[in-house]
């Protein structure tokens, strides 16, 4: 059962930080940062908002990769216990 847990764990940890690792690139890749939101956009110049957006998604999708790795290092965490 441990060994089960082991895998499983690092099956998580493996896509959540490389996720979190490469969010820059996974960002300009897909160009996730258009469908960004922003609520102040009038008070922004061109550029300022484009980075905005962009750090925004970078962020978000960190977020994002640090989530999916969360249960992987609860479960490393009860596998080696």
């Amino acid at each position: 059962m441990p060994v089960l847990l082991k895998i499983l764990a690092f099956v998580f940890i493996a896509p959540g930080f490389a996720l979190t690792l490469a969010a820059k690139g996974v960002v300009s890749r897909f160009k996730l940062d258009l469908n960004a939101k922003c609520d102040f956009e009038h008070e922004m110049g061109e550029e300022e908002l484009k980075q905005y957006k962009f750090n925004k998604t970078v962020v978000n999708a960190k977020m994002l990769g640090m989530l999916i790795a969360l249960p992987g290092l609860i479960l490393l965490i009860l596998a080696f216990r």
